[in-house]
């Protein structure tokens, strides 16, 4: 019963049943007091924060993933999960700010500057993800995803049309057949008169 109430309260109920049996028990060696005051280790908050994202509960995930990363887990394997379940809260801010935090960890990584990109489009900084879109396609100019992301967001800022249409045709040029092909043909499509 007592893992039960450990899993389905993320360890507050525990850490409550630790204090309470600490102050009943005999004494103990100082390792073992040591072990209570540890806490969870990293592996286990991100244990529980997949376990919270696995029903859905994206807000536990977001607090048990960012606690791990706070307890010396691997960013790389706990970032994406962490700004996956921001990005299912519809918590985009929040996702944004732990990219940014681990973008100098990683700066080359285009994924990473990518997501950073389209997350600053999604809260509204339209200059901030133009900067880090182009950023991305300056240092890796066959980025396809690169160059769809940068175009939907000049058309849709109404910032630069013709940048659009450039960006659309790489990105065609680059993935003819992707997942974005039909949306990107459409859009040089509507341009013409």
């Amino acid at each position: 019963m007592r893992d039960f109430a450990r899993f389905v309260t993320g360890g507050l109920v525990w850490v409550g049943l630790a204090a309470s049996a600490a102050a009943c028990a005999p004494a103990r060696s100082p390792a073992a007091d040591a072990s209570v005051r540890r806490g969870p280790s990293a592996r286990e908050l991100a244990g529980r924060g997949q376990a919270f994202a696995s029903v859905g509960d994206w807000t536990r995930a977001e607090e048990y993933f960012s606690a791990a990363l706070q307890a010396g887990a691997e960013p790389r394997g706990v970032l994406p999960r962490l700004v996956h379940a921001c990005i299912e809260a519809s918590r985009y801010r929040a996702a944004a700010e732990y990219v940014r935090e681990y973008l100098p960890d990683d700066p080359d990584n285009p994924k990473l500057h990518l997501l950073y990109g389209l997350l600053e489009a999604a809260i509204g900084d339209r200059e901030r993800a133009r900067h880090e879109l182009e950023s991305v396609l300056r240092d890796h100019p066959d980025d396809s995803a690169g160059h769809y992301a940068l175009a939907v967001l000049l058309r849709d800022s109404g910032a630069d049309p013709a940048g659009a249409s450039e960006h659309f045709r790489e990105y065609l040029r680059l993935a003819p057949y992707g997942e974005h092909a039909a949306q990107a043909r459409a859009a040089l499509r509507e341009e013409l008169p």
